[in-house]
């Protein structure tokens, strides 16, 4: 019998459950016996091993989260803290380790790939960033999740006849930025470091256009929405309140979309783990399904031209 490992690292993100209970699903069918390391990289560095049964998953795949926890090791980077987990994955005699994570997850993995582990990388992380796949686990539902909350703010303002400012988290990719923008008709969107001036300038068009409430999207890690608030305010004579998401995007129940994708990419995992095929990260492009290097998949993303161009078009 086969035995495999999974762990979850970094931030978490909807349907990473979703993809474990359809991994076990799958092992169960192809007698593969399923453990996890618990709080990710640092369960393989403590050893906090525990088996996973089908049986008593219950319906996780509605839940946000994750069911075998997660964490940023910081121990787990460090050279004695990675030859603990090196000694502690070969004392477990795993066929292969499978990670489930975003950028930092798989640099992890790269490096345990390096040192002869058999690896298989899921990418599951809200910001989208990772450049080798279309869509990540939980992007989707991070998306559904901005945008349900800006067209409740903008439902008020708009009684209020107020500015909306609204910043959404995606670290340093736009995807969820240019996406929210678009489905929720955003008239002005800031991805880049603008002056507020140039901003101001905005604003005034949208206003001089005879709209009464402008609404902006923001990206994460760009300025301050509320300092920008309060300048718009300021100069433009028009009352603005900004919002940060935050973790709202990151729970809640997957989406249709991302429960899919999870299912797809567990079903990949089973086919690499009996063709004994390791050391590669899976991925989707134009909806499907494929296999990278591990090397070549923790390329960070570049700027969605596609989506701000389609953004721009209207």
């Amino acid at each position: 019998m086969k035995k495999i490992m999974v762990l979850t690292s970094g931030g978490d993100a909807s349907g990473m459950n979703a993809y474990i209970k359809a991994l076990a699903k799958l092992c169960k069918k192809n007698d593969i016996e399923l453990v996890a390391s618990m709080y990710g990289y640092q369960g393989l560095v403590e050893n906090s091993i525990k088996p996973l049964y089908y049986e008593y998953m219950g319906e996780i795949q509605n839940l946000g989260g994750t069911i075998i926890k997660t964490s940023r090791s910081k121990e787990f980077i460090t050279e004695e803290g990675f030859n603990k987990a090196l000694k502690n994955l070969k004392s477990q005699n795993i066929d292969c380790l499978v990670v489930v994570g975003g950028n930092g997850t798989f640099n992890g993995a790269k490096d345990l790939s390096s040192a002869g582990v058999k690896i298989l990388a899921i990418p599951a992380t809200i910001d989208n960033d990772l450049e080798y796949t279309d869509k990540t686990i939980g992007y989707d539902t991070a998306c559904q999740n901005a945008v349900d909350v800006i067209v409740k703010i903008k439902q008020t303002m708009d009684a209020l006849d107020r500015g909306t400012i609204v910043e959404v988290m995606g670290r340093h990719c736009s995807d969820i930025a240019v996406r929210s923008a678009i489905l929720c008709g955003a008239d002005i969107l800031i991805t880049e470091n603008e002056d507020f001036e140039h901003i101001l300038k905005k604003v005034n068009n949208v206003i001089d256009a005879k709209k009464r409430n402008p609404l902006i999207v923001v990206q994460e890690n760009i300025l301050d929405v509320n300092e920008l608030a309060h300048f718009l305010e300021e100069k433009s004579g028009k009352e603005f309140r900004a919002t940060v998401i935050g973790y709202l995007q990151r729970g809640g129940e997957p989406t249709a979309n991302d429960k899919l994708l999870a299912i797809k990419f567990a079903v990949k995992t089973i086919e690499c783990i009996t063709k004994n095929i390791s050391s590669q990260a899976i991925g989707t492009i134009n909806d499907e399904i494929y296999l990278l290097d591990i090397e070549k998949a923790v390329q960070p993303k570049s700027k969605s031209n596609k989506l701000l161009n389609i953004y721009k078009s209207f």
